[in-house]
């Protein structure tokens, strides 16, 4: 294990851990799932090993858990019932096309990249219209917000990520080793800032008013 993903491991389960202590806000809970689907994926991915391709099989059922407990949160922030229904209905439509995807067309052996790209896509898209649906108390710095933590958490990180996740499996056909390298530190950047400001939001959670 690299020095990269041992931090991105630290930092996932200090995330993981801190928000146990925060399980009384809903959001906090989901979140905590979350973070709990992610340690249990990435213990069985080093189990399975990474010298194969195996264990890409994994995360092709990851991506459904993890959209839909990532539109789950976001969807709790958004007010209109109209968003909250589409937001709703795109969870169900997205694990239908996404394991369809997967295992009837085959792509079950390699990278999930399409999925995530899909995932992404609808995910910079709820984040954007959580950002425009946050309305902070007057007297309150948005910096205080827990949403805006989260929002910004899941926008930065899928933003940063799309791109090489598209085309990591180009990038393996081509050159195998520079591609896991390549892949390995981004993505490892991109985790950082996302659990970093995960923790940031679970901690503006922990009194009812949006403060510190």
């Amino acid at each position: 294990m690299n020095g990269w993903v041992y931090a991105y491991y630290v930092l996932l389960v200090a995330c993981f851990v801190i928000s146990l202590f925060h399980l009384e806000h809903r959001e906090v809970k989901i979140l905590s799932v979350l973070l709990g689907v992610s340690v249990i994926t990435e213990v069985i991915v080093e189990m399975i090993g990474t010298e194969g391709l195996g264990f890409f099989i994994v995360y092709h059922f990851f991506v459904v858990l993890e959209y839909s407990l990532i539109t789950i949160i976001l969807r709790s922030g958004i007010r209109d019932y109209r968003w909250r229904i589409i937001m709703g209905v795109s969870i169900f439509v997205f694990v239908i096309v996404s394991l369809f995807y997967s295992f009837v067309l085959g792509g079950w052996h390699a990278f999930p990249g399409i999925n995530i790209t899909i995932e992404s896509f609808l995910v910079i898209c709820w984040c954007l219209l959580s950002f425009f649906s946050i309305t902070p108390d007057s007297e309150a710095s948005i910096f205080r917000h827990p949403f805006f933590w989260l929002t910004l958490a899941f926008f930065i990180y899928f933003a940063a990520s799309v791109s090489v996740n598209a085309f990591y499996n180009l990038l393996l056909e081509n050159d195998t080793p520079r591609a896991r390298h390549f892949f390995t530190v981004l993505n490892s950047l991109s985790n950082y800032l996302l659990y970093i400001m995960l923790i940031k939001g679970v901690v503006c959670f922990r009194s009812n008013r949006i403060s510190l």
